[in-house]
């Protein structure tokens, strides 16, 4: 868990100046602001930055309903698995790449898409630079670790919780 915390709502007082604000102007400009009343804390807004990355979002993005959690286990959304079924008709080529062909002259449906070049993407190209699971470790196997997450959990320069 890191252990430097980052300014949110209280940032140090100021005085007006070349590149400052002064915190004693914004405090008479802005008397009724959350955080000069204390309805906003450190902590309320950590708290609700934890229900904003959990839950089930509804009518969200052009979609009626989907899962931030995306695990599986209390969401019912499972997390993309490898075994995934391939070909044409709008499916990928593989678990790895799309399908590159087109659907043909005139059509911008998915579903006139034709299946992939016979092995086309079943190869995958190797693993990814530098650290971390990498591009080879499967979704439904991650999802589970990822789903654990939660605000302050990581550390500078690294994408895994500590």
């Amino acid at each position: 868990m890191p252990s430097v915390k980052q300014t949110t709502v209280d940032p140090a007082a100021t005085t007006l100046g070349m590149g400052s604000s002064s915190t004693e102007l914004m405090t008479e400009l802005y008397p009724a602001s959350p955080i000069l009343t204390g309805d906003m804390t450190r902590d309320s807004v950590q708290e609700q930055g934890e229900q904003l990355i959990n839950g089930l979002v509804q009518n969200g993005m052009g979609l009626p309903s989907f899962s931030l959690e995306f695990d599986g286990i209390d969401s019912g959304v499972s997390p993309p698995d490898q075994d995934v079924t391939t070909g044409g008709g709008g499916l990928p080529a593989s678990p790895w790449v799309p399908n590159p062909a087109s659907p043909g002259p005139g059509s911008q449906n998915p579903t006139d898409i034709p299946a992939p070049p016979d092995g086309f993407g079943m190869t995958p190209n190797g693993d990814t630079y530098g650290v971390g699971a990498g591009a080879l470790t499967n979704p439904k196997d991650t999802s589970q670790e990822i789903a654990t997450a939660k605000l302050g959990m990581f550390g500078l320069g690294t994408s895994k919780p500590q």
